[in-house]
């Protein structure tokens, strides 16, 4: 293994045959193994099966102390009825996703502990993509958390999910893709912890008052598209969600 010169400090770079992985290298040995099983599309059965990730997310016990979400790259929309899961270009997302996950974190901005990376070239210039991250334990996207909740604890988990998406435009970070998925949520004793996830289509870059509002207004549409008559996600829990669109204060 060697260092990949474009990946964050702390990931080693791992090259066998069509594939390559860059994995945290303190879980090297845990994470390479099950990265190499992927890679044969040999994956052996998760522990459990996570939604999300259109239906390639599952979780694996990798060590007494180490559960690892696999996700795999899958394509949505009309694409995927003719190409499920084939990405193209020479800068692969998943080594993308981990740079952009990794100057959040750096940046304090809550969001998953990334341990590797990994593609597999089909033909040159084209691959398949996975990514392996620890487990947050207890933790459920904001969709299924606010479906579960007591209506009283609904508002002030869409308050704190806002005000982690003002931490990542403040960091410098537009999200392509907002939505109530792409949150991870779970109680802790003093209320609730929120992280940002699924940073596939992230970029670096300072983000304007414009792409502010533009990021509520995804939020907006996600609300519509999974409650549509307002029978979990109410007035209050949208007026929290849409402080998205503000600057966060200082």
């Amino acid at each position: 293994m060697s260092r990949l010169r474009d990946c964050p400090a702390g990931f080693v770079l791992s090259r066998e045959g069509r594939w390559l992985a860059a994995v945290r290298a303190e879980s090297a040995g845990a994470v390479l193994p099950l990265l190499r099983h992927w890679a044969a599309g040999a994956l052996p059965p998760p522990v459990r099966r996570l939604s999300g990730g259109r239906g390639g997310v599952g979780v694996y016990q990798l060590a007494a102390d180490l559960a690892a979400v696999v996700r795999s790259y899958r394509r949505g929309g009309w694409v995927a009825r003719c190409n499920r899961d084939i990405y193209c270009g020479w800068r692969p997302r998943p080594l993308r996703e981990l740079a952009v996950t990794e100057a959040l974190r750096a940046r304090g901005v809550p969001t998953v502990e990334i341990l590797g990376a990994a593609v597999r070239w089909v033909v040159p210039g084209c691959y398949r993509g996975v990514m392996v991250s620890r487990e947050v334990p207890g933790a459920h996207n904001l969709w299924e958390y606010l479906c579960a909740a007591a209506p009283a604890e609904r508002s002030g988990a869409c308050a704190a999910a806002a005000s982690v998406t003002r931490q990542l435009h403040d960091a410098g970070v537009i999200h392509p893709d907002l939505n109530l998925q792409n949150y991870l949520v779970r109680r802790l004793a003093g209320g609730v912890e929120v992280r940002i996830i699924d940073l596939d289509r992230a970029r670096l870059q300072p983000v304007s008052a414009a792409q502010r509002r533009a990021a509520a207004a995804r939020l907006r549409r996600s609300v519509r598209r999974l409650d549509p008559l307002a029978r979990v996600i109410t007035a209050d829990c949208q007026a929290a969600l849409q402080a998205v669109g503000a600057a966060e204060a200082t």
